[in-house]
């Protein structure tokens, strides 16, 4: 008997994961703004992983840094908190971004690796969890997990994390793709008015 009532609440369990998967999915797709739905899916996902704030640290390519791009506690928080960097080769971000691997940290006061983590201790942040962050065209940065309960990550399901992160990915990639269309077409747009105005003033000194 206890073992059936085991396996139905293992079932269960699986059954919320996967439902908060697929309503991830749906929020993607309705969401332009990827700030209200970074909101969205923060409070979502706390019902899944321990976190305090999760954050999303993107690559910049031209300067070799991770820079936030997003912070988000579902009640408080590092929301409002103005833009940071860190390099890559003494950060958290930067290594699980060049490995493409995950990587849990149980106790970040007995981290000595990462220089730029002083950051995340000075904020209380005790336990990390960070997961690549990246799409089959390209690898974007990161997402973090903060908790500042020691081992929060111990029983983290990675695989399933993992699935929730590539949706992630998939949200980030999609407004950068948007902004750069945005950006297209507002220099189209000028290049016109330019070509009209070349066209239709043929006086040089008004030109």
């Amino acid at each position: 008997m206890k073992a059936n009532a085991a396996q139905l609440s293992s079932v269960d369990e699986q059954t919320q994961k996967y439902l908060t998967l697929l309503e991830l999915s749906k929020a993607i797709a309705s969401h332009r703004n990827i700030s209200e739905l970074f909101h969205e899916i923060a409070c979502r996902l706390r019902n899944l992983f321990p976190f305090r704030d999760l954050a999303v640290m993107l690559h910049d390519e031209q300067r070799n840094v991770m820079r936030s791009y997003f912070f988000e506690g579902c009640e408080e928080g590092w929301a409002n908190i103005q833009s940071t960097e860190v390099a890559v080769d003494d950060s958290i971000n930067g290594h699980v971004w060049r490995e493409q691997e995950p990587l849990i940290i149980r106790a970040l006061d007995r981290e000595t690796r990462f220089p730029s983590a002083q950051k995340l201790r000075d904020k209380g942040i005790n336990s990390v969890c960070c997961l690549p962050l990246s799409t089959v065209h390209q690898k974007l940065g990161t997402l973090n997990l903060w908790s500042e309960e020691a081992g929060a990550y111990d029983l983290l399901d990675l695989k399933f994390a993992q699935l929730v992160t590539s949706q992630i990915a998939v949200a980030v990639e999609s407004q950068f793709y948007r902004q750069q269309l945005a950006h297209e077409r507002d220099r189209s747009e000028l290049l016109l008015r330019v070509n009209n105005t070349l066209v239709t003033n043929l006086n040089l000194r008004e030109l």
